[in-house]
């Protein structure tokens, strides 16, 4: 690895010290409204606190921090009955989970975004800040949560990884299931050097085709049957009355299978990415912004936008590939490996109208969807594979490997494990 991007790898390192491992969560029905009740208390809490931090001035005396807000809250409890039936530790920790929001911000406004507000059935979860967790049998623990006892998780991991865990976040999600993430120290990835390169290339009909004419294709994350019955409920909610009780039902199964969807891509993503990380010292990946790319078409009234219903549907099509949820998992494992993984960020424009050979680059070469032909050489390959090939040069190229100078690199690098599973895919 060149040696200026060790002080990038360190301060990278500084923010993702920790991980969390996440277990699902089985209340027992007498406990569930308190912890609906946490939730809402939490969210009430960093909302309020939120607020009164946007409207300070600069012109006065008193600051504000989480100390000058913990002393409020107190006061605020008291008055407040339905506020003061809550717990103290999870409003408490509300506000500390808003102090270090902000005070991550102010340090790294590239890498962490202002504190924004939480909102009813999306953010839904609490901090537990002095954890007790306990061993029932080899499948089953049990997480001590304010006001509700001891509540069941389901063990899947190392029982003693979670039970040096210095704090735990309850949540819930659209589905209707609970979750608890432990926070414990981050576990390093291992692996041997291998000396090999690779480019990657993020598609749509292909998901990642690597620079070697490999391709990697996200599998189907609904049955056939599944899919057709998430079609039939989605229009039968878009007749259904807003807010009635049969909409919500009709919600809340159509979440149930989203969830499912959302496991089994981010099951792909982890097992893929943790191949890549294992087999490769040197990773050249496109440097897509992804929000960017995603914007709707509709335009405004005065100048609307053009084919509407084909850039939704590429949109949609986009988001279900998770294109950055990718990248932020392949750079995490890179920053935690214990030999050197290198993760290059390139500048994607002409990646896909470049010959390799050549250099010539124009709209025409690329014949269509999965064809590449140089109009200058009669260079042919497929045109992923392709693109992949012209990555993997340039980021050889701004890493002082070779290969040629046609881009510029946005280095990012973070941290995290996963499974080993072997590589798997379509060759060229």
């Amino acid at each position: 690895m060149p040696v200026e991007s060790y002080p990038q790898r360190c301060a990278a390192l500084a923010y993702i010290s920790d991980m969390s491992i996440r277990q699902r969560l089985y209340p027992d029905p007498s406990t569930i409204p308190m912890l609906a009740k946490h939730c809402q208390d939490a969210r009430t809490v960093w909302n309020l606190g939120l607020e009164q931090r946007n409207l300070w001035q600069p012109n006065r005396a008193q600051k504000i921090n989480y100390i000058s807000q913990a002393h409020e809250l107190t006061e605020a409890r008291k008055a407040l009955e339905w506020l003061g039936e809550g717990s103290s530790s999870v409003q408490q920790a509300a506000l500390r989970d808003l102090d270090r929001a902000f005070q991550n911000w102010w340090k790294r406004p590239d890498h962490f975004g202002r504190p924004t507000w939480r909102k009813a059935g999306i953010d839904e979860g609490f901090c537990i800040r002095d954890l007790s967790v306990r061993r029932i049998n080899r499948r089953w623990g049990a997480v001590q949560v304010p006001k509700c006892g001891w509540v069941r998780f389901r063990l899947t991991r190392q029982f003693s990884d979670i039970e040096a865990a210095s704090s735990a976040r309850v949540t819930l999600d659209r589905s209707g299931r609970w979750h608890t993430s432990f926070t414990a120290a981050q576990p390093s990835f291992q692996r041997e050097p291998t000396g090999s390169a690779v480019g990657l290339d993020m598609g749509v009909h292909t998901s990642v085709a690597t620079s070697n004419g490999v391709h990697l294709r996200m599998p189907k994350l609904l049955s056939p049957g599944e899919a057709q019955r998430k079609r039939r409920l989605q229009r039968k909610m878009a007749r259904q009355t807003k807010g009635s009780n049969r909409r919500n039902r009709t919600k809340l199964s159509i979440a149930k299978l989203s969830a499912k969807e959302s496991d089994r891509r981010k099951d792909w993503i982890e097992k893929t990415t943790t191949i890549l990380v294992r087999d490769y010292d040197f990773i050249a990946i496109e440097d897509l912004r992804v929000k960017d790319m995603t914007r709707s078409g509709k335009g405004t009234r005065e100048n609307p936008g053009k084919n509407v219903f084909v850039r939704a549907r590429f949109n949609r099509s986009i988001r279900n590939q998770a294109w950055a949820m990718f990248r932020k998992r392949l750079t995490d494992k890179a920053t935690a490996a214990t030999s050197p993984v290198e993760v290059i960020p390139i500048n994607p424009e002409f990646t896909s109208l470049r010959c390799p050979d050549c250099g010539y680059t124009a709209d025409e070469n690329r014949k269509s969807q999965a064809v590449f032909v140089c109009r200058s050489c009669n260079h042919k390959a497929n045109a992923d594979v392709n693109a992949a090939i012209n990555i993997l040069a340039d980021g050889q190229s701004v890493a002082g490997r070779g290969g040629t100078s046609h881009a510029r690199s946005v280095k990012t690098e973070h941290s995290d494990p996963a499974k080993r599973q072997p590589l798997v895919g379509d060759a060229a």
